[in-house]
């Protein structure tokens, strides 16, 4: 239902600040029930994509600046194609916020954490002596690491990250190259916090990410404007 509204307002072309029809025309239009609509909008206005004005209607806001992140994650899951803007500042924040959990995690990894991150670097060199794809495993890593800085909150910030660049990432790891040497350095990865070598750390996740942000500025900008980048 949500995904719909969202079709809808796409194919429509509706701006920011622009209304949607009426209710009733809009689940007409849509070919659902009235109250499954008004529950959808009121969904979509708790992520600040529409306002709901009293004794008016439903207004599209500017999803660029007004939206929750919650919003952008939810917007990725049905399929909303990325620019080459909104993956580089994807990637800056995540940066910030992995640079954060790994200094967290020098301080306050445990054996338990450890031997977390590496099950699953073993997992993920399964995954590839398989030829499989390993998104699963870098997110379960990606995850286990912000875990490990014992910070619930930015543990829940990250999620919502890795969410985001989910089927991004499965794409970038179908080159088995790059899953193998994301391996190479999730392992360089466990060894500095191992040793709470926290510059090397800070090297590594900046290495790490930095290669995904050469990737996918090469792929999504069009040839043409990357040649005068």
């Amino acid at each position: 239902m949500i995904g719909r509204i969202i079709d809808f307002a796409r194919a429509h072309t509706l701006q920011a600040g622009e209304r949607f029809p009426a209710e009733r025309n809009l689940a007409q239009t849509l070919g659902v029930g009235r109250n499954a609509l008004r529950e959808a909008l009121a969904t979509l206005e708790s992520l600040r994509v529409v306002e709901l004005r009293p004794n008016s209607g439903a207004y599209l806001r500017a999803l660029g600046t007004e939206s929750s992140f919650e919003a952008t994650v939810l917007l990725a899951e049905l399929g909303t194609a990325p620019d080459a803007a909104e993956v580089r500042e994807t990637i800056e924040v995540r940066a910030a916020l992995e640079r954060q959990a790994i200094t967290l995690a020098c301080a306050r990894r445990t054996a338990d954490d450890l031997a977390r991150l590496a099950h699953i670097s073993a997992d993920t060199t399964a995954v590839i002596a398989a030829k499989g794809n390993i998104v699963d495993c870098d997110q379960a890593f990606h995850l286990a690491l912000a875990n490990a800085s014992h910070n619930s909150v930015l543990v829940r910030m990250l999620n919502a990250f890795y969410c985001l660049t989910l089927e991004r990432r499965r794409v970038f790891f179908a080159n088995p190259k790059r899953a193998l040497a994301s391996c190479m350095q999730h392992d360089q990865l466990i060894a500095a916090i191992d040793q709470r070598n926290l510059p090397r750390a800070i090297k590594l996740i900046d290495t790490h990410l930095g290669n995904a942000q050469v990737y996918w500025k090469e792929t999504l900008v069009p040839k043409s404007q990357s040649r005068s980048l």
